[in-house]
């Protein structure tokens, strides 16, 4: 009786065991950060037209490769450079005899080079004797084209057409290897600075057709391109954009010079533009992860893909409505109603992000 009561007590026991391990226990499954992204749509208007400055794309200081004392400087503040002119010189005395000195010695051992080599390729001096020859060669042909080289540097010239901006010395001061003696802007290609709200964004990353007028210079609807689009609001909550255009000197456009940007729009459709990294790619079709703020979800929608926008952004053409919110980051490592979490961006006076 005693052994069997004790069977019954283990029995029961593994019974109770067993409906523990059964569906009424449930594994909580970790939940995953997500960068999200609400999707808006911007309609199109006819014509945007945004006050801009004209910068110079470019200010290169210039300086020679040696030194000495300068005995031209041909230009003054303002005055217009071609490409090649010639800036300064210095005093060529002490390299023209350098010159002279290294071309005499590099004669000399050509000469000794040459007759070596004839007698060492048919076999009469061991390869050793040749060898020393030919390096001795080889230092004076380095020594005299180095010669040169300072020779030419004397002359200090412009590597691109612009305005002398600032000069840094006057003639016959004596100046060293890297010294600026000028500063040059070269105006073959400048920018247009514009400032445009954050609701803007948008038309400014999809516009196709945009001019640039400066009332000043007589300049009227010259093409124009995006260049950059600012990541952060400025301190009174407008981006800056920078816009880019070939010059011309007959043109008269010069920097800090007003302009007007006008971009027209082609129609009135929507415009749809989200991050490339929110697209990915399967079955040849194109999808992104929209999040569903109820069941804390995200599902998979495939979407069409009109044309790549400005600053890795692509313009959506069907699959997505305006204030959806879709994954942007990570979304090869995703799967269908996974449950997710959206990261809250921290606030900028939130130290330490302990609120």
């Amino acid at each position: 009786m005693f052994k069997r009561g004790i069977y019954i007590i283990s029995l029961a026991g593994v019974i109770t065991l067993a409906g523990c391990s059964g569906d009424n226990i449930q594994v909580e499954e970790k939940v995953k950060y997500v960068k999200v992204q609400t999707v808006k749509a911007y309609q199109d208007k006819d014509k945007l037209i945004f006050n801009g400055k004209i910068k110079e794309k470019s200010l290169a200081s210039l300086s020679f490769r040696v030194g000495g004392p300068l005995v031209k400087l041909n230009v003054n503040t303002g005055d217009y450079v071609n490409k090649g002119q010639t800036i300064a010189v210095i005093d060529k005395r002490d390299y023209k005899l350098q010159v002279q000195s290294t071309k005499a010695q590099f004669t000399q051992l050509k000469g000794e080079y040459e007759r070596y080599k004839e007698l060492y390729n048919k076999n009469k001096i061991p390869a050793n004797s040749f060898e020393k020859i030919e390096s001795g060669y080889l230092m004076a042909k380095t020594a005299y084209e180095n010669a040169v080289n300072q020779l030419n540097d004397t002359e200090l010239k412009a590597p691109a057409a612009g305005y002398i901006h600032e000069k840094f010395t006057e003639n016959f001061q004596t100046v060293g290897p890297g010294q600026p003696i000028v500063s040059i802007i070269n105006l073959s290609k400048l920018e247009v600075v514009i400032s445009v709200p954050e609701n803007q964004l948008l038309a400014i990353r999809s516009c196709r057709n945009t001019y640039l007028d400066v009332k000043n210079a007589n300049v009227s609807k010259l093409p124009v391109t995006v260049l950059s689009v600012a990541d952060k609001a400025k301190s009174d909550g407008l981006y800056e954009v920078k816009f880019s255009f070939k010059n011309d000197k007959s043109m008269n456009v010069f920097p800090g010079m007003s302009a007007e940007i006008t971009m027209n729009f082609d129609n009135n459709d929507d415009i749809t533009l989200i991050p490339s990294s929110s697209v990915f790619r399967k079955d040849k079709n194109s999808y992104v992860w929209v999040y569903n703020a109820g069941s804390k979800s995200i599902t998979k929608r495939r979407v069409e893909i009109k044309q790549i926008a400005q600053d890795g952004y692509v313009e959506i053409k069907s699959g997505l409505k305006s204030d959806e919110q879709i994954v942007t980051a990570g979304t090869h490592y995703l799967y269908e109603n996974q449950i997710v979490k959206p990261i809250v961006k921290a606030s900028e006076t939130n130290i330490g992000r302990l609120l």
